[in-house]
C-alpha cells in the first residue's frame, strides 16, 4: 500500500452544500524523534503519544523527545495529545524511520473546539483482509455512523469554520483503490458521507491525514447546539443485504478562522 498523503483533498462540484473530499505501555522515554512547539521551536515535555492499533503509548522527555519501541509494518495511525495544543496524527508508513520524526504541533486557541480525541471505528466489522488499512484496525465497529453535539460561541460575521479530520483509514472507495489504498479486487464501496447540523457538506473518498472541510456559513448556530455526523459507505455490489464499509478515524477538530 502507497504512502498516505498528510494532506490531500478532492475537490468537485456537488449540488447544494455538499463537497467531495476526497499490552499498553505507558513510561517516559529518551529518543531521537522529537516533538516541539511550532510556533516557538521549543520542546515539549510530556506529549502522549498513541499506537491505537499496537495499544502502545509513550510520553516525550523534557527534550521533547521519544522513542516508538513497536514494530510498524504497515500503514499505522500516530495519534499526539497535549492539553493546550491541538491534538494531532499522522500515518506511519511501513518503512518508517524512528530516527527522523520532528513534528511541530500548534497551541490550541479559544475559538478551537476539539471534538473527539479518541479512535472511532464505524461499519459492521465484516471486512476483506484486502480493504484499506484492513491489519490496523483497532475496535470494533459501533454501527454504521458516529454522531456527537457541539456549542459554537461568538462567531463573527467574517470568520468562517472548517472540520479538520486528523486521520482516516479504511475507505474502500473507486478512488482509494486507484491510489492503491485498497486492494479489494471485485467490489468497491460509496464514500463516508459528513453532515453538519443534518446537511450533507462533504463525501471523503481517500484515506489520509489533515482533510480540512469548510462548513458554510448559513449552517452554522452560533450559541445553540450543532451536530457533526459521520456515515460510513457502503458496498455498491452488494444487492441482497446492507454491507457497510468499515472505517476508522481519530482527532475531530474544528477551527474558526
Amino acid at each position: 500500500m502507497k504512502k498516505l498523503l498528510l494532506i490531500l483533498l478532492i475537490i468537485n462540484a456537488i449540488p447544494a452544500f455538499c463537497r467531495t473530499i476526497t499490552g499498553e505501555i505507558e513510561k517516559e522515554t529518551t529518543g531521537t524523534n522529537r516533538i516541539y512547539d511550532y510556533e516557538s521551536n521549543l520542546p515539549i515535555e510530556g506529549v502522549i503519544i498513541k499506537i491505537p492499533s499496537k495499544h502502545y503509548k509513550t510520553k516525550t522527555d523534557k527534550n521533547g523527545n521519544f522513542e516508538l519501541k513497536t514494530i510498524i509494518n504497515a500503514p499505522t495511525i500516530m495519534a499526539l495529545e497535549k492539553n493546550g495544543y491541538k491534538p494531532y496524527s499522522m500515518t506511519l508508513g511501513k518503512n518508517y524511520n524512528e530516527n527522523t520524526l520532528n513534528i511541530g504541533i500548534e497551541k490550541t486557541t479559544p475559538k478551537d473546539i476539539i471534538v473527539e480525541t479518541d479512535m472511532i471505528h464505524i461499519g459492521d466489522n465484516s471486512f476483506s483482509e484486502n480493504s484499506a488499512n484492513a491489519d490496523e484496525f483497532s475496535l470494533i465497529g459501533a454501527g454504521a455512523f458516529y454522531s456527537k453535539d457541539f456549542n459554537i460561541k461568538n462567531l463573527k460575521a467574517d470568520e468562517e469554520l472548517f472540520i479538520k479530520i486528523g486521520s482516516i483509514i479504511g475507505i474502500d472507495t473507486i478512488e482509494a483503490q486507484r491510489m492503491g489504498q485498497s486492494h479489494v479486487k471485485t467490489a468497491h464501496s460509496s464514500a463516508p458521507e459528513l453532515f453538519f447540523n443534518g446537511n450533507k457538506i462533504a463525501e471523503i473518498k481517500i484515506n489520509g491525514d489533515n482533510q480540512k472541510i469548510k462548513v458554510p456559513n448559513e449552517l452554522l448556530k452560533v450559541n445553540q447546539k450543532n451536530n457533526i455526523t459521520i456515515k460510513t459507505g457502503r458496498n455498491l455490489y452488494k444487492i441482497s443485504s446492507i454491507d457497510y464499509d468499515d472505517i476508522e478515524f481519530t482527532n475531530l477538530l474544528l477551527e474558526i478562522k
